[in-house]
Formats: C-alpha cells, sequence, structure tokens
C-alpha cells in the first residue's frame, strides 16, 4: 500500500496474488500463492482469513469484487487427461453459494460493466484461435445467478481483448490488443558450456515455434510450428533461413526428436479436441528420416497440450512428454495425471518396456530432461521461493538434491551434451534468466532477458549450441471511446 501523497510503502501481505480492493476500500480478497487458496483481509492487511479452499484437482485465479461489494467472482479452472474446464464463478463474502456465471474453455478475461452486467472476452475457434470478441450477460447482483443468454457484443478479426477496464463513468473501454507467439532461437556455447554467445533467431514467421530435437552430426534442429493452422513437424539447418517439412497432416504433432539409432524422428500426435467433447487418445508416432509414412509406436495416456484455446505456453511441455538418449534403444515417456507421474522405458521399435520411476505430481509446472546417457533424469518444480531440482537414478531410484537459488521460478531444464551439468530457466517480474548449474557446483547466469519468458531449452549433441524457445508479446492499447451501456 501506498499513499497518493507520498512515498511510504507498507507491506501488507506475503505471498499474495491476484489482490481486488472492495468497492468501499476497506477489504482486500487475494489468492495465497502457496496454498492456492482465496483469502479476505482489511485494506490494512488485518483480520485475514481463508474464504475459499478449492476442492482437489481445481486452482482458483483473479478474484473480483461485485460492484455492489456482497459477492466475488473468479475463475475456476481444472485440466483432466489435457481437457481444460474452466469457469466464471461467484460466491458471498462468508465463502459459501457458489453459483457459476459463464463456462467455456475459451474465456480469456472479464469485468463488470454495471451492477447486474459481466462482460467477458471469449477465444474464437480454430482457425482464428489468437482472436477473442466480447460477450455480455446479465445477471441478478443479490445472488449471482444469470439471467437470459449470453450476448455477442463484437465480431472482430485480429483483436485480443487483454486487461479489459471500464471508466467509472462507464462511457469508455480501455484495453491491451496483443498477440503472443515463440520461436527458435540458437546460441553458441562457449567456456566449456558455461557461456551463451550471439543468441540468434532462427524461425521467422509470426506464429508458433518450438524447438524439438536435434540431428545427430548437429547440423539441423526439428521444431514443430502451427504455421499452416496446425501443429506440424519441420527441420531446419544452423546456418538456413527456411524450415523444410518433415511430417505435414490434420492431425495435430508436437516435439520431434531423433530415435537413439539416428533412423527414425520420434513425435507426439493428437487429434484437436471439440470443446465440451472427450480428448481423443494421444499416440506416439516415429518418421523415417530419409522420407516415407509414419507409423505408430504406442498410444499413450493425457494429451500434449492443454486445450484451452491459442495460448503459446499451453504446446509446451507438460505430460506425455519424452526423451532419448544419444545411443542405445530405449527411451523414456513421462505420462502424468493429478496425483502422479509414471516414468516408463520404450523402444522405438517395439513400444512399452517397462515403468521406472513414479513421481508425485507438482500441482505448479514441472519439468524433467534425461541425461545424454539415458542413465538419469532432472527434474525442476516452478515455486514462488525455491528454485529446487533433482537428479534421480533410473538404475537404483537415488535422488541428488540440488538447489539454483537465488534463482527461483523454474520453467524448464535441460542437461548438457556431456551430461556434466544442468541449464535451468528462471523466471519472474524481472524477466527470464538462464542458468548453468554444476552437479557438484554452484549456479552461474548464462543469459538474461527482461522481456522473456523461456520454456523449452535444447542443447546440440556436440555441446557446441544451445537452441531455446522464448515466448515473447507484443501489445498496444486501445480504447472503445463510446462503449454501449445496452
Amino acid at each position: 500500500m501506498i499513499s497518493v501523497i507520498g512515498a511510504t510503502l507498507k507491506k501488507l501481505r506475503d505471498d499474495a496474488y491476484d489482490a481486488s480492493l472492495s468497492p468501499d476500500g476497506s477489504q482486500i480478497i487475494f489468492r495465497d500463492s502457496i496454498t492456492r487458496d482465496i483469502w479476505i483481509m482489511a485494506a490494512d492487511g488485518g483480520q485475514a482469513r481463508l474464504l475459499i479452499k478449492p476442492d482437489a484437482g481445481f486452482h482458483f485465479f483473479w478474484p473480483t469484487w461485485f460492484e455492489n461489494g456482497q459477492r466475488i467472482a473468479y475463475y475456476k479452472y481444472r485440466a483432466t487427461t489435457g481437457l481444460a474446464n474452466l469457469a466464471l464463478e461467484s460466491r458471498d463474502l462468508k465463502g459459501a453459494d457458489p453459483v457459476m456465471l459463464v463456462s467455456s474453455p475459451r474465456i480469456t478475461d472479464y469485468f463488470f460493466a454495471g451492477p447486474e452486467r459481466l462482460v467477458y472476452a471469449v477465444r474464437e475457434t480454430p482457425p482464428n484461435q489468437y482472436d477473442t470478441n466480447l460477450w455480455e450477460l446479465r445477471f441478478d447482483p443479490k445472488t449471482g445467478r444469470p439471467q437470459g443468454s449470453p450476448r455477442r457484443l463484437t465480431d472482430w478479426t485480429g483483436f485480443y481483448f487483454g486487461n479489459p477496464e471500464l471508466t467509472a463513468d462507464g462511457k469508455r473501454l480501455v484495453f491491451l490488443n496483443g498477440r503472443q507467439q515463440s520461436d527458435v532461437y540458437l546460441g553458441e556455447l562457449s567456456g566449456g558450456g558455461k557461456e551463451l554467445k550471439n543468441p540468434q533467431r532462427l524461425t521467422l514467421d509470426d506464429r508458433v515455434d518450438w524447438p524439438g530435437g536435434w540431428s545427430s552430426d548437429s547440423k539441423t534442429i526439428f521444431l514443430y510450428s502451427d504455421r499452416n493452422g496446425h501443429f506440424d513437424i519441420y527441420k531446419q539447418g544452423v546456418g538456413e533461413r527456411n524450415a523444410q517439412p518433415l511430417v505435414t497432416g490434420a492431425e495435430e504433432k508436437w516435439a520431434p526428436q531423433l530415435s537413439p539409432d539416428g533412423k527414425w524422428v520420434l513425435y507426439l500426435q493428437g487429434q484437436r479436441s471439440v470443446e465440451g467433447t472427450s480428448v481423443p487418445a494421444t499416440k506416439l508416432m516415429r518418421a523415417p528420416l530419409t522420407g516415407g509414412p509414419s507409423e505408430t509406436v504406442m498410444d499413450v495416456t493425457g494429451y500434449a497440450t492443454i486445450l484451452s484455446g491459442g495460448d503459446p505456453t499451453f504446446s509446451v511441455g507438460g505430460f506425455p512428454s519424452f526423451r532419448c538418449p544419444a545411443s542405445g534403444s530405449t527411451c523414456v515417456l513421462a505420462e502424468g495425471d493429478e496425483s502422479q507421474v509414471t516414468f516408463t522405458a520404450f523402444d522405438p521399435g517395439q513400444g512399452r518396456k517397462g515403468e521406472l520411476l513414479k513421481l508425485p505430481a507438482e500441482p505448479d509446472f514441472t519439468a524433467w530432461d534425461l541425461s545424454r546417457d539415458g542413465k538419469r533424469i532432472a527434474v525442476s518444480t516452478f515455486d514462488h521461493k525455491a528454485g529446487d531440482a533433482k537428479v534421480i537414478s533410473l538404475a537404483d531410484k537415488s535422488t541428488t538434491r540440488l538447489s539454483a537459488m537465488p534463482w527461483t521460478q523454474l520453467s524448464a531444464i535441460a542437461w548438457s551434451a556431456d551430461s556434466k551439468r544442468l541449464y535451468l530457466t528462471s523466471a519472474s517480474s524481472r524477466g527470464t534468466t538462464m542458468v548453468a548449474m554444476e552437479l557438484g557446483g554452484k549456479p552461474a547466469p548464462l543469459f538474461k532477458q527482461p522481456s522473456w519468458d523461456i520454456f523449452s531449452l535444447m542443447p546440440s549433441p556436440d555441446g557446441r549450441h544451445l537452441a531455446f524457445g522464448p515466448l515473447t508479446t507484443n501489445a498496444n492499447a486501445w480504447t472503445i471511446a463510446d462503449f454501449p451501456g445496452k
């Protein structure tokens, strides 16, 4: 809290996110970043109490006050086997009487445009999944119950209604019209893998591109991109400006990697889900590196991307996912549910071979990687206060715990080519720092970018390059000068 006539700051509470001040200025609702509950407290930080605790598997976001100050609204989110469930729900100030206002996995933002009127943004269906439009819903301000059916307010293309705010007189709307995209960058590793030089953008389109694996000679990187409206597999040389299609088709395809024998490009494949229906099964596929039709290796549990729309972060990481070593015949598949992550050995030609390890599922994003010799996995967990990573032996399950402190909020992890160090990314409000950490030493900064979030790291087999996938946002502030009151 800060006075408008002075510069003295007063801390109200630690670990509080998504804070919202009541209309009369007397109370604050917020989400606790550690427990993930919704709390309420006095405006001076006192009298804090738990208001709502989510059921197992659910997450709450962005609590906001009704204009009459008698109820709060919030996002209620759950993802099961890749199917996103998102609802805008309200409750009274005792945390009771839950009422659903709107339910759709494509809701992106909302605001109250009067005591009885909710306006919210909805992402369009493919191929326009990067556009949103505004809808309105009338409701009873006392009970929070909807009155009538939602009504579309805009039918525009090329717009995204982000962070919408209405002026106090209700006549002017301001919003951020932005677009997120990811690209593949390459940097040169030097100093024994402890320095990253000359990061250069490899993919030059304006779509979503993520790095996959490398060719065995470290001259070509495999990537996946939605430049044709859905994710296909491509390959691109380190010194080339254009990517060549490798596997195309109507299905969604992710995370290409080379098989240990160098004969196949392995990848995950699934059908795009229709909203409100079950998610089709995901398959692990193989395509001959020399060209030819793809073949199914095996079915896998889960879906490789959360289908809540066109947000690029939902198309990288997560479970299922897989990694392959530099040699041998056994790769590792990770499949997750709400309670645990199961690591299984598989052969690119024969399929599943046996379970290797089970780990408890973490509530926040978890990244993992397989060492180049195929003997260990490294796991990191996104945590606002800690920078913990674990190295687990697949042979005897022994665990070594590492700390990347003072860098926290770890969002990606990768082994170096010689399996002697880890590369991690640490995301914060100050930007993203890429960190190199020797297994028995201290972490050291490798690269920093103040406006990127980096979710994918792929060192080359020869240890000379590091491919990484930053997420960038471009946005401008727009206004609608005469926002309709009805």
